[in-house]
């Protein structure tokens, strides 16, 4: 069942990336493809859970696991710098300020810099629970697999993860109050209600989809944003429809 669970996550990250790639389409800039990049490989997250029981702890595993790992560590920070593009893009005066987009790329670079050692560092080690095998860095203590003696090693801070979605969801309540937009703000909100409670729940192994149930829902409000506001002028303003000729 937990299986199963995550390739019905899998799938909703699919439908995301879908829309995702359709947003791209309908408005082709910066932001658009910066929220399409994350998603590119956020599926492979969960359905290399869903099939670790089936491939086993080999190449193929391995490959889904470095990959799930460092696209998420470098691409979740440019969601910083698509929150300060969408504050401009719904109006907010001080968003139009150069140096606070700055801060934004800076803050953005910062995380993604910083977690580059981990590329070389980190050592994956299988984690087992109900029906599912996955790779991980730190291995909890109730999910070690038979026949291996897991060890604790540094791993990336959970920092840059809560700022994104600590400043997408101060820019969603703004986007709520001036345009009665909610889909930001209340997806940011079941994100990171998903993320709190998944560990805080012991005792059931299918609490550890929580926080991943959440991606696709958070992801989902990010994209409606993009439909919202992309097609604006990068100072908030409407473009203007084409005059027929």
């Amino acid at each position: 069942m937990i299986t199963l669970g995550y390739s019905i996550i899998a799938l909703m990250c699919l439908v995301a990336l879908f829309y995702a790639f359709k947003l791209w389409r309908t408005h082709t800039n910066a932001l658009t493809l910066m929220i399409l990049i994350p998603l590119l490989f956020l599926w492979i997250d969960n359905f290399a859970i869903a099939a670790g029981r089936f491939v086993g702890e080999g190449a193929l595993m391995t490959g889904m696991t470095y990959l799930r790992f460092y696209w998420h560590w470098q691409t979740v920070p440019l969601l910083i710098i698509v929150a300060g593009m969408l504050a401009r893009r719904a109006g907010f005066g001080w968003a139009q300020n150069k140096i606070v987009m700055g801060v934004f790329c800076l803050i953005a670079v910062f995380f993604m810099i910083e977690d580059v050692p981990y590329i070389w560092q980190v050592t994956f080690q299988p984690a087992c629970y109900g029906d599912t095998l996955r790779m991980v860095i730190n291995v909890p203590a109730d999910q070690i697999c038979e026949g291996t003696t897991p060890f604790k090693q540094a791993s990336p801070s959970p920092l840059p993860v809560i700022t994104v979605n600590l400043v997408l969801m101060v820019v969603g309540f703004m986007m709520w109050w001036k345009d009665k937009f909610p889909w930001l703000a209340l997806t940011c909100v079941f994100m990171f209600a998903c993320a709190a409670s998944g560990p805080a729940l012991p005792g059931a192994a299918w609490t550890q989809i929580l926080g991943n149930f959440g991606e696709p829902i958070f992801n989902a409000g990010l994209i409606a944003a993009g439909f919202r506001y992309a097609g604006r002028a990068k100072d908030g303003t409407a473009v203007p429809s084409p005059t027929p000729a």
